[in-house]
Parts: structure tokens; C-alpha cells; sequence
């Protein structure tokens, strides 16, 4: 008996040094500050906030529809073509009577030309283009939206996270009062057993009740670490660090009712999509305009010289050109028909997600009322569970009352205790998860 005590002991001096070493680095964080390091250190909002970027740029691009094209180029050129080498003596302005000698025209020898052209070209009226600027203003707007409504979703999870995390630290917390009473209980058979009141097996009892629940303290301080890690990670917070909740892990008030609230459709993500059907009208309407004609103004400055960046001659050229696919093997009449095949999907999507909404909406509301419920029984079964241990364990003192009985009572009251922390956790999880679907905060 004496060694069993003995080992207990060393169980003990064991374990406890190792979860003192686990709580190094601790950081105390209210669920402000959590929110605050989420929207600037999570990795999810900062991958959503580049897509913006991307999709902002390919917007920027569609601004060569009405801007212009400039460029500027040198190029050296030696050749002894005939032709070339008369059209370059033109354009250096050194054609003379004796260029016009047969001999020379046939074989004028080697010439060099250096030419500094810049050109511009400058779109006038492009149909299809204009309702693809407009098809790509769109997409920015949805993939803003689509941003927003990732952050909304990091709010959401790290709000469970945080409620997760207090939960696991109110459980460590009645593990270490089950700790204290059943330590209290096995030094109480001790000494009963001493005096020959109680039997060998009933101080056994007490010793594997007190071993059950180091085994189930130390498992829930596992279960603490992992929601302290699982929140630094949502954070972007280095893994080493220890997070501690330090707000009040409180039952809420229940004096609020969500019979009220509707589904609502201006939530960001809706309003996505919304932008993403308008998208895919634009497109629609950019493939039927490619059977209409573009016209383009295009502009030209050249200087020509025998030597590099010589500017000796020089001359110009404007003009417009109309361009006008008239059949181009049924292509243009094929992009009409997936674009309108595309639009209709976009559109049975977009409805499809609404219901869906209406939907969660619905069974998020019903969920949140059943676990005000449940927290109301929770309380009266957790204050019953402990008013009846506390019975228990002053008439075990007494000597009148078994050790099996108490044991009982204890593991009654540990689970009534995390039933009660469960329920409220749920209750907060579904709230959280009501005001993700509405992208309101509920009172």
C-alpha cells in the first residue's frame, strides 16, 4: 500500500514539471486584440488582399482601350538590295542624277541606314472592348468583395477559436478542483483505512479515481495547448508563444431573440456574385459587338540617317484604319453561345447560393435557440451535480457514505461541469456563426 502511494507520488513529480515547462512564454490576449492580429498577420486575409491586387491590375490593363500605344525604336540596317538601298537614300533625302544610272540601280553596293522611329496608335471605337473593360471592372469589384468577405470568415473562426481556447482553460481549471477533492478523498480513506473503517479496495478505489483524473487534467492541458496553437496560427503568431485568454469565459444573457432577423442579401459575398452575373452579361454583350467594325488611328516620326542616331532626314505618317470581321469560321457565333450558356450558369449559381443562405440562415437561428436551452438545463444539472457531491463528500467524512458512491459523485459533477462550459461554447459557436451568415453583430 505504501508503495502504490509512493508511486503516485512520482507520477506527480513527473507530470508537473512537464506542463510547468509547456506554459513558458506566456501571452495574455483578449479577443480585441486576437481580432486586431488576425486582419493584419493571417495569412488567408493577406493571399485574399493580393488577389484584389491582381485583379485590380487586370482592370488597369483594359484602360488601353481608350489610351495610347507609344513607341520608340532605333534600327541599323546595312544591305546591298536594290531596292532597299534606293528607298533608304530617299528617305535620307541623298538621292541624286547619278542614282539613276542603271549600274548603280542594279548594283548599288552596300548602304547603311539608321532609323529613330517613334509611333503611336490610338483606339477610336472598339465595341466589344469597351463591354470587356466593363466585364473586368466587375471582377475587381467581386474579388474586393470576395476579400471582405474572407476577412469576415478569419472574425469568425478566430472568434471560435478564442471561445474554443477559454473552454480549454475552464476545463483544466474543474479538473484541477476534481484534482484537489480526490486527493483530499484518498488522504481521507488513508486515514479511515488506518483506523480499519473502510476496506483495502475501497482506498484502491481512491487511488485509481485520483490517477484517472491526473490522466484526464494532464489530457485537457494537451487539449489547451493544441487551441492555443490552432489561434497563434490563425493570429500569424509564432507557435512558441503560449496564448492565455484573458477575457471572462461568461454565460451570456439571454435576453435577446433572433426571431427578427432575415437573411441578409447585401452581405459581401452576395453582392460578389452579384457582380460576377453582371460580369457574364458583359461578356455576352462584348461577343455579340465583335461583328461590329473597330476603327484605330495610328501615327509615325522617323528620322534616317547614314550615321548612328543621325536625325539628317525625316518624315511622317497619319492615318485610320476600319477593320471588319465579317465571318471568321463561326467562331464569333460560337463565343456568343457559351457566353449566353455562361451567364445562364452564373445565374442558376447565384440563385442556388441564395437559397442556400436562406437556408443556413434558418438552421443557424434554430441552433442558437436550442443552446440557450441546453444552457439553462446545463446550469441546474451542473448546480444539482455539485450541492450533491458536497452531500457526498461531508458524509464520507462522517463515515457514512461509500467510497464507490463518491467517486461516482465526483465523476458527475466533472461531467455535468463540462457539459454546462460545452453548452455555453455551443451557444457562443452558433452566435458567431449567425452573425457570419447575417454580417451583422447580433445583441
Amino acid at each position: 500500500m505504501q508503495k502504490l502511494s509512493y508511486r503516485l507520488i512520482i507520477l506527480l513529480v513527473f507530470f508537473i514539471p512537464f506542463f510547468a515547462l509547456a506554459q513558458t512564454n506566456n501571452i495574455n490576449i483578449s479577443l480585441e486584440e486576437a481580432l486586431l492580429k488576425a486582419e493584419e498577420n493571417n495569412k488567408e486575409i493577406q493571399k485574399s488582399k493580393a488577389r484584389v491586387d491582381i485583379a485590380k491590375a487586370n482592370y488597369q490593363q483594359s484602360h488601353s482601350l481608350f489610351l495610347p500605344g507609344i513607341n520608340l525604336s532605333h534600327t541599323a540596317v546595312r544591305t546591298n538590295d536594290p531596292l532597299a538601298s534606293f528607298g533608304f537614300k530617299l528617305k535620307q533625302e541623298v538621292v541624286t542624277t547619278a542614282d539613276f544610272n542603271p549600274v548603280l540601280l542594279n548594283d548599288p553596293g552596300s548602304m547603311e541606314n539608321f532609323q529613330t522611329q517613334i509611333k503611336v496608335e490610338q483606339p477610336l471605337l472598339n465595341f466589344d472592348g469597351i463591354h470587356e473593360r466593363k466585364a473586368a471592372k466587375f471582377g475587381y469589384e467581386a474579388v474586393s468583395l470576395q476579400s471582405a468577405r474572407t476577412s469576415e470568415f478569419i472574425k469568425f473562426e478566430v472568434k471560435k477559436a478564442y471561445k474554443q481556447l477559454q473552454l480549454a482553460q475552464e476545463a483544466v481549471n474543474v479538473f484541477e478542483e476534481v484534482k484537489a477533492s480526490t486527493e483530499a478523498n484518498l488522504k481521507q480513506s488513508l486515514d479511515f483505512f488506518e483506523e480499519d473503517l473502510i476496506k483495502e479496495v475501497d482506498v484502491l478505489a481512491a487511488k485509481v479515481r485520483a490517477l484517472e483524473v491526473e490522466n484526464q487534467l494532464n489530457q485537457t492541458k494537451n487539449q489547451r495547448q493544441g487551441a492555443a496553437d490552432y489561434l497563434a496560427f490563425l493570429l500569424g503568431l509564432d507557435s512558441s508563444n503560449d496564448l492565455i485568454a484573458s477575457d471572462p469565459f461568461q454565460e451570456p444573457l439571454m435576453g435577446s431573440s433572433v426571431d427578427d432577423e432575415k437573411a441578409n442579401e447585401d452581405r459581401s459575398d452576395i453582392l460578389a456574385y452579384k457582380k460576377g452575373v453582371s460580369a457574364k452579361e458583359q461578356m455576352l454583350k462584348s461577343a455579340r459587338n465583335k461583328f461590329l467594325p473597330r476603327i484605330n488611328a495610328f501615327g509615325a516620326y522617323e528620322w534616317n540617317d547614314k550615321e548612328f542616331l543621325g536625325t539628317s532626314a525625316n518624315n511622317y505618317m497619319i492615318g485610320a484604319s476600319l477593320s471588319w470581321d465579317l465571318f471568321k469560321g463561326y467562331k464569333n457565333i460560337g463565343n456568343i453561345k457559351k457566353a449566353k450558356a455562361e451567364l445562364q450558369l452564373q445565374k442558376l449559381d447565384f440563385d442556388d447560393y441564395l437559397d442556400q443562405n436562406n437556408l443556413k440562415v434558418k438552421e443557424a437561428k434554430r441552433s442558437l435557440v436550442l443552446t440557450i436551452q441546453i444552457i439553462e438545463t446545463g446550469r441546474l444539472a451542473k448546480e444539482q451535480s455539485g450541492e450533491a457531491l458536497r452531500i457526498r463528500t461531508n458524509r464520507f467524512k462522517q463515515g457514512l457514505e461509500k467510497m464507490t458512491d463518491l467517486i461516482q459523485s465526483e465523476t458527475l459533477y466533472a461531467t455535468k461541469n463540462l457539459e454546462y462550459l460545452n453548452a455555453i461554447n455551443n451557444y457562443y459557436s452558433a452566435k458567431f456563426y449567425l452573425e457570419f451568415l447575417l454580417e451583422k453583430e447580433l445583441k
